[in-house]
């Protein structure tokens, strides 16, 4: 059974109002910790740690087969994409659960990578704060990217769980009915 459309647009606004809560939420907790100017945010910017990520979840997915199913995921909770069947919602969640781990383990990786390129060159103390700020900056962007996928992958297992629970209804019905499976 389909929903209607204003529980859709209620479902897409409730994941979109949690994201914007989660970076309303880092930028207080930004202006509380440092103040505020223009040159903190800029310290925030690392274009490779970015880039890495990206690259490395990218390549993962597909290696999975998941990449795909990864953008399903974010057409059947925001979009107006109705499942086709029961393994699409499981390989979707299953996409982002990879998408999570793969962001989270990669991050790691670099801040450990980081911080041996950092214990190596340690001729200079003034460079060592800086450059441990710069090192923990992929635990923090693959971290955040992991927090905002976390909602989307409830909202999977609602809907597998609603579906679940619809096939079930179904069946119960054409028995209360009398009727078999083969027999619709």
């Amino acid at each position: 059974m389909e929903k209607p459309i204003w529980e859709k647009k209620e479902e897409t606004a409730m994941y979109l109002r949690s994201i914007v809560t989660v970076i309303v939420l880092t930028g207080i907790m930004y202006v509380f910790s440092n103040g505020t100017g223009e040159n903190y945010l800029i310290r925030f910017l690392d274009p490779p740690t970015m880039l890495f990520l990206i690259l490395s979840l990218i390549p993962l997915l597909v290696s999975g087969g998941l990449l795909k199913d990864f953008n399903n995921a974010f057409r059947l909770v925001i979009g107006k994409k109705e499942p086709s069947g029961l393994i699409e919602l499981i390989r979707a969640r299953e996409a982002v659960s990879l998408a999570i781990k793969v962001l989270v383990a990669v991050a790691a990786f670099i801040c450990v990578v980081g911080g041996v390129m950092i214990l190596l060159m340690t001729e200079d103390p003034a460079t060592l704060g800086p450059s441990l700020a710069v090192m923990l900056l992929s635990l923090v962007y693959g971290l955040g990217v992991a927090v905002v996928l976390l909602p989307l992958k409830s909202r999977l297992n609602v809907k597998i769980q609603e579906y679940r629970e619809n096939a079930y209804a179904q069946i119960c019905g054409l028995r209360k009915n009398g009727q078999t499976a083969g027999s619709v």
